[in-house]
């Protein structure tokens, strides 16, 4: 079978309109042609990032509409989302491919693109286990928050449970004096080797979701809420004292971010992330944010009114594929 004809049956197949016989002819393709199944798989991760990105958006429209009071909170979210290090040019479409909605099948059924989704548990995700200052500085160990001046309260406001985390003031980074002023950033690394176990084909995505508030009574200056995940190999033992320059090595790094001017207290931010896991991921980093872009040259951002709560952390893998002859 020469390549144009893999070409026309998975094109049959995508758009639905492929023939028993058809559907056959692909199933043995695809048992026994390396190249038609890679093809098959780019096509499906496609088509089914596609679909959940506009379930996606739809969802998030939903959820401000319910979530932001009358009036609703102005404000302009954004995403970025950046492939790992290797695939970062290769291929048309690489936005929608972030996504990485796959499939689970036999061939000859009826189409269908499904993600299994499986939280990942983060330590205290709802910061409900030890209020207080958390420590300073990147963390030294997996599964604790540190990071710049920061603190767990108990609040009314809580979206999850009594607490939650409160920025409060940030600090420079030791090892780049004149980097950091703008930010309040706070840190949990999370071992993945455990998780992810063989299951390392490069074909599952890590979804971070976290939800702010900004609990300014009056308007004031722009605030950015960011949500940062980052994908490393090896182990982080160094980075603790070289923070941040180590993010240059990142395999692969998402970010979300929405903004808030205050005014509107009890308005929820909710910001979501998602990178495409390489097959040699060991470990991640979730990096929470509350940013001053104006902040004046010389000082350090202070806080105070700005929090975060209900951190989630979701690997998407697809199930493992089915292939059946009629």
């Amino acid at each position: 079978m020469n390549t144009e004809r893999i070409e026309h049956l998975l094109r049959q197949y995508f758009d639905s309109d492929i023939t028993e016989a058809e559907a056959a002819e692909l199933d043995i393709a695809l048992q026994t042609r390396p190249e038609a199944r890679a093809r098959f798989w780019k096509e499906a991760h496609t088509q089914g990032a596609l679909r959940e990105w506009g379930l996606e958006e739809r969802g998030r429209r939903e959820l401000r509409v319910l979530e932001q009071p009358a009036p609703p909170a102005p404000r302009r979210e954004k995403a970025r989302w950046l492939s790992w290090n290797p695939l970062a040019a290769a291929a048309a479409g690489v936005v929608f491919g972030m996504f990485c909605a796959s499939v689970a099948w036999a061939v000859s059924a009826p189409r269908s693109l499904t993600l299994l989704a499986r939280p990942i548990p983060l330590s205290d995700s709802s910061f409900e286990s030890r209020p207080g200052k958390i420590p300073s500085g990147f963390p030294s160990e997996y599964g604790v928050w540190s990071g710049d001046h920061s603190q767990i309260v108990e609040s009314g406001n809580a979206l999850d449970g009594k607490r939650l985390l409160q920025f409060m003031h940030a600090n420079r980074e030791p090892t780049l004096p004149n980097y950091g002023a703008h930010s309040c950033d706070v840190y949990q690394l999370v071992d993945l080797r455990p998780l992810l176990g063989d299951n390392r084909q490069g074909d599952s995505t890590l979804e971070l979701s976290v939800r702010f508030l900004d609990q300014r009574t009056t308007p004031g200056e722009r605030v950015a809420f960011i949500c940062r995940l980052h994908v490393f190999s090896g182990s982080p033992k160094t980075f603790q004292s070289e923070w941040p320059l180590p993010q240059k090595g990142a395999l692969a790094l998402g970010s979300g971010s929405a903004e808030s001017r205050g005014g509107h207290p009890g308005a929820v931010q909710s910001v979501t992330t998602k990178v495409l896991l390489p097959p040699k991921a060991d470990f991640a980093l979730v990096h929470l944010i509350a940013h001053k872009p104006k902040n004046p040259a010389g000082t350090e951002a202070e806080f105070g009114a700005q929090y975060a709560d209900d951190v989630r952390l979701t690997l998407h893998s697809p199930p493992a594929p089915r292939f059946t002859r009629k």
